[in-house]
Parts: structure tokens; C-alpha cells; sequence
């Protein structure tokens, strides 16, 4: 009898769009209104699955999509189209991921653990293996905005190792610590793998994918240029790498500014046709019925700008109605002086009328 392996993650058709915005304000206003801003696809058609105890080693140049696309499984970025299914509870390690600068890192332990479902008494019980993991002796009682990269890396992992997640993501969190701390939290991974866990390892240490990973993937500019077993990826890998730095800097600016561009016209519609490409080079023309749920599997949008205008214009009446209650609880005003006199809401807020309305609180005491 053959042994079914449990999907742990299932990716399909996954895509993330930037609008390029050149300001935050513009950003914010493209969420409500329409904007023409050049649009960069960070991650296109991507599609793979993730099974129960396997260590997969995601890889790519700088910039090819690998951060984008584990923030999504781990369900901090939404995907703009297409579905991620997860089967168990994520935990993400990345350098601050997680981490809020103006407290300390003991407080971040626990800010972090209740994050995660865990319980005070949990945290209290973990908190010293926590912090003797981290190495940070005294520094976790300073403000995490004093670390250094190495030290927000070492308290993110230590914290995430000991939440007993059945996914954990690793993204990068390792390469900016010392030789020591790689080697210890490499062993903890290696225990997390005897466990039956599910990894995933972005890393540029070639040698650290070859040594942990069952199956690589492979991003490149946004795509999944491979996914398979680690010797066979690994070696078109090294083959690509070669040849890129065997360019010169003419022809790998050129190579660049190729594959920007693709990310820049990409659309849905290039997925789509895609599929039902490859589908006919293997000799299958895909049914009317297959055509269409590829279709609406591809075309399937997560992200705000499938909200229609009642969406839009209930979301801005909800912020104004809480932005009223909160003025009105502010200035302690009522109803009636409101009507009367609905600028007060604002001019109520000058240095003397806040001075004025101090004083009065004051008196009532």
C-alpha cells in the first residue's frame, strides 16, 4: 500500500501586483480611486505544493520574489490572485518580522507568543529557553530598536523555534548572524525536521540548501523557474549562476532590464494561456469545461481592487463614523452642541480651546 503524503501548503495560479506609486498618499489613494500608476508584478503564476515533513529550500538572484511569496504563504501579504491553502499553523522567522523597536526584547517575547495563540502561562514557562537560546544576556531588557540585525535575528528565531509551529518559514534570518548561532539554530531546524515539520529555507547559502533541503525551488523575476529534487535543481542553478557572471556588465544590465520589463506588461491572461500551452504540447487539448476553471482559478483576485463602490464607499462611511465617535469622546461634546455648532469639532482642537477644555476636566475632579 502506498502512503498518501499530507499537503501541508498548496500554492495555485499565486500572483502579487505593486502599484508604483511614487508616494505613500499616492498609495493610499489608489486604494479608493482609480490611478495610473505603472504596475510591477513581484510574483507571477506561481504554483507548487508543500507536503507534511519536507524541507524545502526556496532560491533566487536578489529581487526575484522569494520574500514576496513566503510573506504570502506565512499570510502576512495577501496575494492578489490566485489561492494558498495552509494546513497547520505558520510561524515566520525574518529579521524584524514581528519585532516592535520601542519595546524590550523580553516584552517582544510576549507580545509575540500571545501573537501566535500561546498562553501567558506558556510564555512564562518558555521565556527563559527563549532568552538563553538568543544569546542576548542583558540586551533583552533594552529596546529591540537598539539591536543590531544580527541580535533582532537571533531573538525573531528563538522565538519562533519555541512557538512549535507546524510550518516554519525561514527567510534569510540566518545570514546575518554569527557562525555559531547558524550552526546551533541549523541543529534546531534539523530537530524541527526529525519532528515530521514542514520548512522552508530562503537562503544564498548554497551550501545550507544542499545540506537541509529535500526540494528547491526556484524563483526567478517573479516566476517559478523550477521546482523539483535538490541535486537536479541545484545544478541548473549553479549553471544559470555561472553563466549570468560570465555576462558582461553590458549584457547583465540588458538581461535585467528584459525580465523587469516582463514583470511590468505581465497580466493574468499570460497564465491562462500558458497553461492551456503546455497542456497541448503534451498532447491533451483541454475540454471547454477545464478551459473554464483554469480560467476562473487564474482570474480568481484577492486584493482590494475587486471591491466594488458600495465596498469602497461603506469601508470610507465606517472610518468618518469612528473618526466622529472619537472626536466627540475627545472634546467631550455633546449632540446637541454639535448641531448647533458642528465646527467646534475641529477648532475645539487650538491649544487654547484643549488648555480650556483641560481646565474644565480638572474642576470636575
Amino acid at each position: 500500500m502506498v502512503e498518501t503524503r499530507k499537503t501541508k501548503v498548496s500554492v495555485s495560479y499565486v500572483t502579487k501586483q505593486y502599484e508604483t506609486a511614487p508616494t505613500k498618499i499616492d498609495k493610499a489613494k489608489s486604494v479608493f480611486f482609480k490611478t495610473n500608476f505603472p504596475m510591477f508584478w513581484a510574483v507571477r503564476g506561481v504554483s507548487f505544493e508543500a507536503y507534511e515533513g519536507e524541507t524545502i529550500a526556496v532560491v533566487g538572484t536578489n529581487g526575484s520574489g522569494k520574500s514576496t511569496l513566503m510573506k504570502m504563504v506565512a499570510g502576512i501579504v495577501p496575494p492578489t490572485s490566485g489561492t494558498i491553502d495552509i494546513n497547520g499553523e505558520t510561524s515566520l522567522i525574518a529579521i524584524n518580522a514581528g519585532l516592535r523597536g520601542n519595546i524590550s526584547g523580553r516584552q517582544n517575547i510576549r507580545l509575540k507568543g500571545l501573537m501566535m495563540g500561546m498562553t501567558d502561562a506558556e510564555i512564562n514557562e518558555k521565556m527563559d529557553d527563549i532568552i538563553a537560546f538568543s544569546e542576548l544576556g542583558k540586551f533583552i531588557d533594552q529596546p529591540v530598536k537598539t539591536y543590531s540585525s544580527g541580535m533582532k535575528s537571533k531573538l525573531g528565531f528563538s522565538i519562533s523555534v519555541h512557538t512549535n509551529p507546524d510550518i516554519l518559514i525561514v527567510d534569510e534570518a540566518l545570514s546575518v548572524g554569527d557562525a555559531t548561532f547558524n550552526r546551533k539554530s541549523l541543529n534546531k531546524i534539523k530537530d524541527f525536521q526529525k519532528q515530521g515539520k514542514t520548512i522552508f529555507f530562503v537562503s544564498h547559502s548554497l551550501g545550507q540548501v544542499r545540506e537541509m533541503a529535500d526540494r528547491v525551488l526556484w524563483m526567478h523575476y517573479g516566476e517559478l523557474r523550477m521546482f523539483g529534487e535538490t541535486k537536479a535543481v541545484m545544478d541548473e542553478y549553479d549553471k544559470f549562476v555561472n553563466e549570468f557572471k560570465g555576462m558582461n556588465a553590458k549584457e547583465q544590465a540588458d538581461y535585467r532590464r528584459e525580465k523587469r520589463a516582463e514583470q511590468e506588461e505581465f497580466s493574468l491572461d499570460d497564465i491562462y494561456t500558458g497553461e492551456l500551452r503546455e497542456a497541448r504540447k503534451s498532447g491533451r487539448e483541454p475540454s471547454d469545461e477545464e478551459a473554464t476553471a483554469i480560467y476562473k482559478s487564474v482570474h480568481t483576485k484577492q486584493n482590494v481592487a475587486v471591491w466594488s463602490k458600495f465596498d469602497k464607499f461603506l469601508i470610507v462611511f465606517v472610518i468618518l463614523a469612528m473618526l466622529f465617535v472619537a472626536d466627540k469622546i475627545a472634546l467631550n461634546l455633546g449632540m446637541r452642541n454639535i448641531m448647533q455648532n458642528p465646527t467646534s469639532m475641529i477648532t475645539n482642537w487650538a491649544p487654547d480651546k484643549l488648555h480650556e477644555l483641560d481646565e474644565k476636566h480638572k474642576g470636575a475632579k
